[in-house]
């Protein structure tokens, strides 16, 4: 059944994204915060079907610190699952994602209009400079960028160096940065299709105020997450 179920979102997840994504194509000529929208509402089905189909849930611990403005939102990657659930957390999200999507269809139609940000990882430090301008400029309009800081998944259990892009993006938006934990891999396996049912915790940090050097800030963001992580949590109570 858990294999029937992981199939049946996927193939949910694939057709809907194709029917909305070109039937909803309009919208993105009415600007960012509607094509946000659309975004908003497609994730937020996909959130209900993954529960339907799959019997993966999840829950959120301290709500009351993810932000209503500008700031940036520093989240560990382990599957799909995240990026969905950040338009569901945030009210303005705009994530930071590779160029190279950019050329997925469909999705690559959708991540420009609604405001995702691209970055080029050949493009050297004058590409760098460029994404942390748009990043701050972002944020002074009211937008929480989001920022997968290990720059790829990673498996539950495991840990991976924090690249120092996001401090870049910390220093030159003088914002603050909200540490989000979670254990989604544990659940929304990857590499895969495959679900297991169970319960994700998600637990939103109090803020890192702006104004830290970048070593200090990097190496405060990175134990924050770690600490919190469910994930490692659970790994180290079996040692």
């Amino acid at each position: 059944m858990r294999r029937i179920g992981a199939i049946a979102f996927t193939a949910f997840m694939v057709l809907s994204a194709l029917v909305i994504g070109v039937v909803a194509a309009p919208v993105i000529l009415f600007g960012e915060n509607a094509a946000r929208r659309a975004v908003k509402l497609w994730s937020r089905l996909m959130l209900r079907t993954l529960k339907l189909f799959t019997g993966v849930t999840w829950r959120v611990e301290g709500a009351e610190n993810l932000p209503k403005g500008g700031a940036i939102v520093a989240i560990n990657h382990q599957s799909m699952w995240e990026t969905l659930a950040a338009f569901e957390l945030l009210p303005k999200p705009v994530i930071i994602l590779k160029k190279e999507l950019l050329r997925v269809p469909i999705y690559g139609w959708w991540a420009r209009p609604a405001g995702h940000l691209a970055i080029d990882r050949k493009g050297g430090a004058k590409a760098l400079r460029a994404l942390q301008r748009d990043a701050a400029r972002k944020i002074a309009e009211g937008a929480q960028v989001v920022v997968f800081p290990e720059g790829t998944r990673v498996q539950p259990g495991k840990t991976r160096a924090y690249h120092s892009g996001i401090a870049g993006i910390y220093a030159a938006a003088n914002a603050p940065c909200i540490p989000i934990a979670h254990d989604s891999g544990r659940f929304w396996r990857h590499p895969g299709i495959w679900k297991s049912p169970g319960e994700i915790t998600v637990r939103v940090l109090p803020p890192i105020a702006p104004g830290l050097d970048r070593k200090t800030f990097l190496a405060d963001l990175q134990a924050s997450i770690n600490a919190a992580r469910p994930d490692l949590a659970a790994d180290a109570a079996h040692e």
